[in-house]
């Protein structure tokens, strides 16, 4: 059984600081167990009002004292900056900032049910690096339905402390004009950031199949995909980053080879033994 990374850290145990930009409650996120554990906070940004104004209730009734709460949702369209439309769905997570494109959803079992707009409304959108009360922000997550990289180029600057990104990411054109999967990596590349791993990939049958014939789909459709700074350059990273590196690691993603190497790179820099410790409590737990 995989221990608590704040074994083998004690005092050197960073606070992690998670910025949730798509954050509407689907039944929970994988950095819950570190929010409740006291080692991080989170800042979340859904801009469905009623689905904001939800999150923060939630997050008082897990934490009733003020001064206990670890999570604060903000009603703001995150994106580039500009002037946009937002196009509200009629099941709500799959609103977007791009419309769906139904011509290519009508072919899936289903999801032309889930993607239908009932209100199109014009914002403003903020970018990340536009909100001095972040400060410097660890964990990234983006769920945005398509409009993933209008996050990242309005985060450059936010970027730069970021360790970990998680985002989803669509294969084909669900949303019109929406940038895929090669734009996005392309863009983190560029950033600084590596491609680690994936959840599993996500499709629908194209009609007149269902998921109740023969394979459920052969189409993928999205993924969630992970991205760290590069492993090969930690030494250009501070000591807490690397440390923040190795916690989101080891505790949401389970990558405990990689969290093994980035300790040894940080005894090496720091001349510290964590990752003896960490590899013999590691080996004892098998």
């Amino acid at each position: 059984m995989p221990f608590p990374i704040s074994d083998i850290l004690g005092k050197d145990m960073p606070f992690i600081k998670v910025v949730d930009v798509g954050a509407m409650y689907l039944g929970g996120d994988n950095f819950d167990k570190l929010v409740q554990q006291g080692h991080a906070q989170v800042i979340g940004f859904e801009p469905q009002k009623e689905e904001c104004e939800k999150l923060n209730a939630r997050a008082l009734t897990e934490a009733p004292s003020a001064d206990k709460v670890k999570r604060n949702y903000l009603p703001y369209y995150i994106g580039d900056g500009s002037r946009r439309n937002f196009y509200l769905t009629n099941v709500g997570y799959t609103s977007s900032l791009y419309r769906p494109d139904e011509e290519i959803l009508r072919h899936f079992e289903h999801l032309s049910d889930v993607c239908q707009v009932v209100q199109t409304e014009e914002v403003q959108t903020t970018r990340l690096d536009d909100i001095a009360e972040l400060g410097e922000v660890d964990f990234l997550k983006v769920d945005v339905q398509g409009a993933g990289l209008d996050v990242i180029r309005g985060a450059g600057k936010t970027l730069k402390n970021v360790t970990v990104i998680q985002t989803e990411v669509e294969y084909i054109p669900i949303y019109k004009n929406q940038a895929l999967f090669s734009d996005i990596d392309l863009a983190l590349r560029e950033n600084g950031f590596w491609l680690h791993g994936m959840t599993a990939n996500s499709g629908a049958c194209l009609k007149p199949f269902s998921a109740r014939t023969y394979r459920p789909y052969t189409q993928v459709l999205w993924c969630d995909y992970v991205y760290i700074k590069n492993f090969m350059q930690l030494e250009q990273l501070s000591s807490r980053q690397r440390l923040v590196m190795a916690v989101i690691l080891h505790e949401i993603f389970l990558s405990y080879d990689l969290t093994a190497f980035i300790l040894g790179v940080h005894d090496q820099i720091m001349e510290t033994r964590l990752k003896d410790f960490y590899l013999a409590k590691m080996f004892a737990a098998l």
